[in-house]
């Protein structure tokens, strides 16, 4: 097809699984990108943030995890 990887998703040794394409130009006018505009940072903070989904990533992930999250949720070079 003659397209080509324009962005991959970050190393993560720990993750057994193949890294996810994130961007890629299909031909010279049309480039795809994988965002979800829906993850709005407010919203999804005050969604991290209820009982029931901090308690899951929590028990999964551990309290570190939730927690740079949420930092990472209020930085505005991250997510906004």
């Amino acid at each position: 097809m003659g397209a080509s990887i324009l962005a991959i998703e970050k190393d993560r040794p720990h993750v057994p699984l193949e890294r996810a394409i994130m961007a890629i130009r299909f031909n010279e006018n049309m480039i795809g990108t994988q965002f979800h505009p829906e993850a709005d940072a407010i919203g999804m903070s005050l969604h991290l943030q209820t009982e029931d989904k901090k308690k899951t990533v929590i028990e999964n992930y551990g309290k570190e995890k939730w927690q740079s999250m949420i930092d990472h949720l209020n930085d505005p070079e991250k997510i906004m």
